[in-house]
């Protein structure tokens, strides 16, 4: 090999170096992976204004779902504060393509009305000059059961005897994480980095729009 090959095979090396450098690092998912990947199952239940809810009509959107309830005294207030912080980090034309979905566990007390006043106080935590709200959804016990088994929750009643509120509800406190394409692709367990949500919602926004 001439010293002039020599010299152009050692360029075109140092290019593809410099290149590769300049690339965007793949993105790796900070929540527990869904593997493998599949199709996001129903959730056969009302909205919180009396509305069926079919998951199909927010394609395009990515969605976070929390299996909780209004009577929770942290761990559900907490997450989705988690959730509103989430989606008030994000830019308009982002915000507009992320959906909260909040899954009442105890429909016993969690009426469609308590679950609109409940839900208004983080609607007000993102803002509303985007007109931007939580999902609150409802169901019989039936139809709450199959809501769980689809995302692998649980949930069941521990009684309180001599409490105002009579029993609390055991309950699976991850979030679930559902693409724009309507894949159930992680989720975050209760405590998870705010900063890491984040940054997987941002990501699959952008990958759902191109």
């Amino acid at each position: 090999m001439t010293s002039q090959r020599l010299s152009t095979w050692w360029i075109v090396i140092a290019v593809s170096v410099l290149v590769a450098a300049c690339l965007p690092a793949a993105h790796r998912l900070r929540g527990i992976p869904n593997q493998p990947t599949k199709e996001a199952a129903d959730l056969p239940l009302t909205d919180q204004h009396g509305q069926p809810f079919m998951l199909q009509n927010h394609r395009g959107k990515v969605l976070a779902v929390y299996f909780g309830y209004t009577y929770c005294p942290d761990v559900c207030p907490i997450t989705l504060a988690q959730l509103a912080q989430v989606w008030r980090s994000l830019s308009d034309e982002e915000a507009r393509r992320f959906q909260p979905i909040f899954v009442t566990v105890d429909p016993e007390r969690d009426t469609e009305e308590l679950l609109t006043r409940y839900l208004a106080r983080f609607d007000s935590a993102v803002g509303n000059d985007l007109g931007l709200a939580f999902i609150g959804l409802r169901g019989d016990s039936e139809a709450l059961q199959r809501a769980l088994a689809g995302y692998g929750a649980e949930a069941y009643k521990r009684p309180q005897p001599g409490s105002a509120t009579g029993y609390t509800v055991d309950h699976t406190a991850s979030i679930f994480i559902i693409d724009a394409a309507g894949q159930l692709v992680e989720r975050f367990p209760y405590g998870s980095a705010t900063e890491d949500i984040l940054a997987d919602i941002r990501y699959l926004i952008q990958k759902g729009s191109r």
